[in-house]
């Protein structure tokens, strides 16, 4: 068997009773933290939407901050499963990163997405500790998954790279910089497949290719000289 049938045959395995109430718990709390803020989310509200009780919660999370950290957990497994999937298919650095890129960005452009990202950037002066973990456990294991792919396909000869961790992270910054920058700061800014494929195409190319078509030789200006 494969990696990837591997990884799918885990993926369609039954969850166990306390898998689902872990899943209930999670998805109960990203509408409350989301509808309420991180302060004012009541842990008695969440058990109210999910089921189950507060103490289940508490040994399961231990705390209201284990509990968002999980809830962002959850969130990042979502993408970096893409990058996961590309690696174990070893498929080609080109096709491989737009499929990547078209899949990171999309996720990161969904509302949901975007209402976690402004609310941890208002946790970061009161909670620092929040935004700092999610950084560990969110955009950290997600350039290291790129980077994995990025390592996979020079080990194939398509690519070198000085820095494959840098160059992940340059990746992954050029492919969500304008997109979402934008929808962040304006709600009405919602890119469609359209855009965001060609957004993702551009970088790809840039990434893979540069933007210098032509570098002239500087002795050839003297070329048309008079005095040549």
């Amino acid at each position: 068997m494969t990696a990837a049938r591997k990884h799918h045959s885990k993926d369609t395995e039954p969850l166990s009773r306390g898998d689902k109430r872990r899943a209930a718990f999670i998805a109960a709390a990203r509408q409350v933290f989301l509808e309420q803020g991180y302060e004012a989310a009541s842990m008695s509200e969440i058990v109210l939407r999910a089921g189950g009780s507060l103490s289940t919660l508490y040994s399961q999370f231990g705390d209201k901050q284990g509990l968002f950290i999980a809830m962002l957990d959850a969130r990042v497994r979502s993408i970096t499963q893409s990058m996961g999937v590309e690696l174990s298919a070893h498929t080609p650095v080109e096709e491989g990163l737009r499929r990547i890129g078209e899949q990171f960005t999309s996720k990161l452009l969904e509302p949901e997405s975007l209402e976690m990202y402004r609310l941890l950037i208002g946790l970061a002066r009161k909670f620092p500790e929040i935004p700092r973990e999610f950084q560990r456990r969110g955009p950290d294991k997600i350039r290291l998954a790129l980077t994995e792919y990025l390592i996979d396909r020079e080990e194939a000869g398509e690519i070198h790279l000085e820095d494959p961790y840098r160059a992940a992270s340059l990746f992954l910054e050029m492919t969500r910089s304008g997109l979402v920058s934008r929808a962040l700061l304006d709600d009405d800014i919602r890119p469609d497949a359209e855009e965001i494929r060609t957004s993702v195409n551009m970088v790809v190319n840039m990434f893979l290719h540069g933007i210098i078509r032509y570098q002239p030789d500087p002795a050839a200006g003297t070329s048309d000289s008079p005095n040549t």
